[in-house]
């Protein structure tokens, strides 16, 4: 008897944690009027130096997981730039920056496309400080601040503004966990062999200090860039036994940026960059947590008589006859919530099965949109919680 009771408890435990997996490569139909995208990984380390032999296993690794670029940060070294890692790999644009330490944290410094883009990492680290300062500097040049909140490595100065900042930072999140909850920290330790993704829900949350952060910047100033770090430096690695965690495969398919295109890229290479990093800087992005659902089907655009406006986008004008659309997948399997803030206040929260919601505009400011999701598992004991899916870069109306 007390075998059939264990039995059972395990074949309860056991469908509990197997209830929530990832989706499957979803193909959405492709729908006229949304929004022309690529996806992307940015801040992708450890060092690219250090990876040298890796980058072209990680560039298909990206492009398994839909990413049509990727860049990678050799921290306080160009050395990756020097060994010709930076070029296109069957699909997939592997561009190199700068993860610079300055007397204020780490920032990662845009470089490649200017003209220092041969310079020492001491001249770098002087340029995007100066940058940062506001002092006068390389045009094209522009930096974001690198996990701003990290419990060991934050960043330090609050009184001047950056062109962007890591909104979500894994390696962050790892060590907040683990600071702040260590019991539930050990919980999920044990979960992860069994479900990594059910455990990748139960700890993404981005920084509420850090989302404020963003707002003030941008309530005062527009277009200051919100970008997801793949950055999760190794916990373990044993090369003797061939074992290394974090993996990148998962990293690369649990989140990642979407750039909204204004206009073709071009087939040549540098070029190519210099558009993209021009959409970076001026904050046409949105983050998404695509392993929990593919981000096409999505949008969040002001629609106005004179035409629509994404994220990055100034609107000049009376709004009065303009409205938001949030827009997500038909076939989301989840319960979906709106959530429009407007300059870092919450304004509106819509809980939604339909797949587009209409809101009307009440005034000037800086409007972005959150859409969370509320997978859960079989019995909602190890998952009943909203968890972020889509965070939009914000929509600017003057």
């Amino acid at each position: 008897m007390k075998h059939w009771i264990l039995s059972a408890f395990l074949g309860l435990f056991l469908f509990e944690v197997f209830s929530v997996l990832p989706s499957r490569n979803v193909n959405v139909p492709a729908t006229e009027g949304m929004p022309n995208f690529i996806s992307g990984l940015i801040n992708v380390r450890p060092n690219a130096s250090t990876e040298a032999q890796r980058i072209p296993e990680l560039a298909r690794l990206a492009k398994e997981n839909g990413h049509s670029f990727v860049i990678f940060a050799d921290h306080d070294s160009v050395e990756g730039r020097q060994l010709g890692l930076e070029k296109h790999y069957d699909g997939v644009d592997a561009f190199i920056e700068l993860d610079a330490s300055t007397p204020s944290g780490d920032v990662l410094v845009f470089f490649s496309h200017t003209q220092l883009e041969n310079s020492s990492p001491k001249e770098l680290s002087k340029a995007a400080y100066d940058r940062f300062q506001g002092n006068r500097t390389t045009p094209e040049l522009f930096v974001s601040v690198s996990h701003p909140s990290h419990n060991q490595r934050p960043w330090t100065q609050l009184d001047r503004f950056p062109d962007g900042m890591e909104v979500v930072n894994f390696d962050s999140i790892f060590w907040r966990k683990l600071y702040s909850n260590p019991l539930d920290f050990l919980g999920l330790a044990f979960l992860y062999p069994l479900n990594p993704f059910i455990t990748s829900l139960r700890g993404i949350q981005p920084y509420p200090k850090d989302i404020a952060s963003w707002d003030n910047m941008n309530s005062l100033e527009p277009r200051h860039f919100g970008i997801l770090s793949s950055q999760f430096d190794l916990k373990v690695h044993l090369p003797q036994l061939n074992i290394s965690w974090p993996d990148y495969r998962e990293i690369f398919r649990l989140g990642s940026n979407i750039i909204f295109l204004n206009e073709p890229l071009s087939t040549e290479f540098n070029i190519r960059k210099k558009q993209l990093y021009r959409l970076i800087k001026e904050g046409r992005l949105a983050m998404v947590f695509q392993a929990i659902y593919p981000f096409a089907g999505n949008d969040f655009y002001l629609k106005c008589p004179q035409g629509s406006f994404r994220s990055g986008e100034i609107f000049h004008g009376d709004a009065r006859e303009c409205e938001f659309i949030v827009k997500t997948p038909a076939s989301l399997p989840y319960a979906t919530k709106a959530r429009l803030f407007q300059n870092g206040e919450l304004k509106k929260e819509v809980l939604s099965s339909e797949s587009e919601i209409h809101i009307p505009v009440t005034g000037g400011g800086q409007y972005r949109v959150e859409i969370m999701v509320r997978p859960h598992s079989a019995f909602w004991i190890l998952l009943r919680k909203w968890v972020p899916y889509v965070l939009y870069n914000p929509i600017f109306i003057s």
